[in-house]
């Protein structure tokens, strides 16, 4: 329990964040009843914005990110978990308010851990993640709202990254039609493989808009915000429902109250937060009915050390990487 172990730590200094590896012992990681040996932790947009400091995330100093982690119970003070068991954290400010799960030994309250899902392995879960989940929550709430596999193609944005992957698959796996968006048409083929049924050139919401473009879509997943937010509020079918789950071309957009009144278009925003009883029903469904072929999604899973997290997330933020990437400690490295 008080052997030394690797992080990333973020300190700040002179109003500048700054990340780098260091040992602590779990004596300095923040409150939890429940200690884990980490296996992988997702990266996350997020925690490459947190770790480089280019937005104002983690709440306060030193801190070490990682909003999401898998790992095995070593101590555990909560007789809900013993060790041995394989857990699941994300949410709950996790990489925040807490510290997260770029670390080799993590800390957490009991009130935040759940168990791995029966049907998935570690591995499995880690590749879901903080993306499926996502993924998972936009699906639901179409359903809520009525929407069935033959009510239109599903465009999802950002396809290239790990919520846009595994959105594709889900969303196909689930029986739905699904035209994916993306820069580079050079990975047409990837998506196809994935399930998109169509692939369009992403170059389609730089266009000079119009009041409304053609209706294309039933519902939409948008990663990106900005300018390719605005055309597919533009490009809804009557009725259309878009869910609004990234923002990596900004944080706001330009449009109009026309996609909402000639069109009902309903935009809702999804954050991979939610209640407990939303939590077990989603993960129980990702392990089972929504369960994506792994198989499928090797090609686009990625494994890194801790030491190369920071040049990774240099290059995500850059847009040169593709599809899901966990870090991988110990044994699952």
């Amino acid at each position: 329990m008080n052997a030394p172990f690797h992080a990333l730590v973020v300190r700040q200094q002179d109003g500048q964040a700054h990340a780098a590896l260091e040992t602590l012992t779990a004596g300095q990681l923040s409150p939890g009843e429940v200690t884990l040996r980490t296996r992988y932790a997702g990266m996350n947009y997020k925690d490459c914005l947190s770790l480089l400091g280019k937005a104002r995330i983690i709440s306060s100093y030193p801190r070490i990110p990682g909003i999401e982690a898998v790992g095995e119970v070593i101590a555990s003070e909560d007789a809900a978990f013993s060790p041995g068991d394989a857990v699941l954290v994300h949410g709950f400010q996790t990489g925040i308010d807490f510290d997260g799960g770029l670390s080799e030994v993590m800390r957490v309250p009991a009130r935040h851990l759940q168990r791995v899902p029966e049907g998935l392995t570690p591995r499995q879960a880690a590749i879901i993640g903080v993306p499926g989940f996502t993924a998972a929550m936009a699906l639901e709430r179409f359903e809520a709202w009525g929407l069935q596999p033959g009510d239109g193609p599903i465009a999802v944005t950002g396809a290239g990254g790990a919520v846009g992957r595994l959105a594709i698959h889900i969303l196909s796996r689930a029986g739905y039609r699904v035209a994916a968006l993306t820069r580079d048409l050079a990975q047409t083929d990837a998506l196809r493989a994935l399930g998109a049924s169509d692939v369009l050139d992403a170059c389609l919401a730089l266009a000079p808009p119009r009041p409304l473009e053609k209706a294309r879509f039933a519902a939409a997943i948008d990663n990106v915000g900005g300018s390719t937010l605005a055309w597919l509020l533009r490009s809804m079918q009557d009725g259309g429902l878009v869910a609004s789950v990234g923002n990596a071309a900004g944080n706001t957009f330009d449009g109009s109250v026309l996609p909402f009144i000639m069109r009902r278009v309903h935009l809702f925003g999804i954050v991979a937060n939610a209640t407990w009883e939303e939590r077990l029903r989603l993960w129980h469904k990702l392990a089972q009915d929504w369960a994506p072929d792994f198989a499928a999604l090797a090609p686009d899973v990625h494994e890194i050390r801790l030491g190369d997290v920071l040049a990774h997330a240099q290059r995500q933020l850059a847009g040169a990487t593709s599809g899901r990437t966990l870090v991988a400690f110990g044994e699952a490295a």
